[in-house]
C-alpha cells in the first residue's frame, strides 16, 4: 500500500505547528510497518483541510481539524471551505468523540468516518523525573486561557503550593511574579526534557479538538490538569484531574471570551499532584501510542480501498 501526505513528512522543516508533527510521526511510523510514502499516484491520499485532494489517489482521506464557530472570525466563509473540502474528500478521520459531534451537528455532515485520536511515540520522551513546577505549554491564544491559568496557579500559593509555575510559547498576558517562569518558544529536545521534569502540564482551554500538546504531554506520562470540555474531555480521562467547564450547545460563541473557571478547583488540583509527584498516578495509554494510531489509520484505508 502507497499512502501520501501532500508535504514531505520527513523534513523536520515541515512541522510548522502540533497537527504537522502529528502527520511526521504517522508517516513515520507507516513506513516503519511497511508501507511506502509516496506522493505520486498513492492508494491513499491523507490530508487536512487546508491542503488539497490528490486527484490521482484511490483515496482522499481528510482528517478534519476544528471547524469555526468563533463570532469573531469570518465564519460561514471559513465554514463553506471546510464543507467544500469535505465534500470532495472520499472518507474523513475524526479526533475524537465530540469533533465527530460537532461536525454532524453543526455543520450538518453525514460522510463515512472512523474516530482516531492523535498520539506519539513513548520512545520520544525522557523517564519521568518530576522536579518542582507546573508546566503550561501551548500555542497561546485567549480561549486558551493563559491569565486563567496564571490566576489559579497564584490561588494555589495562596493555599500553601510550594512549586513553580513554567510557561512556554509567547502568550498575551504576563504577570511578575518570582515563582512564574515565562521561557518563550522550545526546541522539541527541551519540551521533551520539561515533560520529563514537570510535577503536570495545565491545560485549561476552552474548547478544543485533541489537542497535540496535551498528547505528548500524556503519552509521556507527564499528569495533566484539564478542562472537561470539547475534545479534552475524552482525551485527558484516566490521564489527570479534569476542571469542570462550561460545555458548548454546538452554536456560534465568542469563544474568545471564555467563561472563569472555579480556581479552587484548579489549585486543589495543583496541590494534590504536588504532594503525590512521585507516584505513578495515570497508567500509560496505548490507544495514543504511535504504533496503534497508526494501525487504525492503516486498516481503514485497506478497508476504504476494498469498497
Amino acid at each position: 500500500m502507497k499512502i501520501g501526505f501532500g508535504f514531505d513528512p520527513f523534513k523536520s522543516d515541515d512541522a510548522i505547528d502540533g497537527k504537522h508533527r502529528f502527520l511526521i510521526r504517522l508517516a513515520t511510523q507507516m513506513r516503519e510497518d511497511g508501507i511506502i510514502i509516496d506522493n505520486n499516484k498513492p492508494d491513499v491520499h491523507i490530508y487536512l483541510p487546508r491542503g488539497k485532494r490528490n486527484k490521482k489517489a484511490k483515496i482522499n482521506l481528510l482528517r478534519v481539524d476544528g471547524l469555526i464557530m468563533n463570532t469573531r472570525w469570518n465564519y460561514k466563509v471559513k465554514n463553506r471551505k471546510i464543507k467544500e473540502s469535505i465534500d470532495k474528500s472520499s472518507a474523513l478521520i475524526y479526533q475524537g468523540d465530540f469533533c465527530e459531534e460537532a461536525y454532524r451537528r453543526f455543520l450538518g455532515i453525514n460522510k463515512r468516518f472512523k474516530i482516531i485520536p492523535n498520539g506519539a511515540d513513548p520512545n520520544e520522551f525522557l523517564p519521568r523525573r518530576p522536579k518542582n513546577f507546573f508546566l503550561a505549554n501551548s500555542k497561546w491564544r485567549p480561549h486558551k486561557r493563559l491569565e486563567e491559568t496564571v490566576k489559579c496557579f497564584l490561588v494555589a500559593l495562596e493555599k500553601g503550593l510550594d512549586a513553580d509555575l513554567v510557561i512556554t510559547g509567547s502568550g498575551d498576558y504576563k504577570f511578575d511574579h518570582k515563582r512564574i517562569k515565562y521561557i518563550g518558544w522550545q526546541k522539541r529536545g527541551e519540551l521533551k526534557r520539561l515533560f520529563s521534569k514537570a510535577i503536570a502540564s495545565i491545560h485549561l482551554t476552552w474548547l478544543d479538538w485533541c489537542p497535540n500538546s496535551m498528547v505528548e504531554a500524556i503519552v509521556a506520562r507527564c499528569p495533566v490538569i484539564y478542562t472537561k470540555c470539547g475534545g479534552q474531555t475524552q482525551l485527558g480521562n484516566g490521564s489527570g484531574i479534569g476542571i469542570e467547564d462550561k460545555q458548548w450547545e454546538f452554536d456560534l460563541i465568542d469563544l474568545y471570551a471564555p467563561p472563569k473557571l472555579n480556581r479552587n478547583e484548579v489549585a486543589d488540583a495543583m496541590i494534590y499532584l504536588k504532594e503525590n509527584k512521585n507516584k505513578d498516578l495515570y497508567p500509560s495509554r496505548d490507544v495514543l501510542n504511535i504504533v496503534n494510531v497508526a494501525k487504525e489509520y492503516e486498516d481503514y484505508c485497506r478497508l476504504l480501498l476494498k469498497k
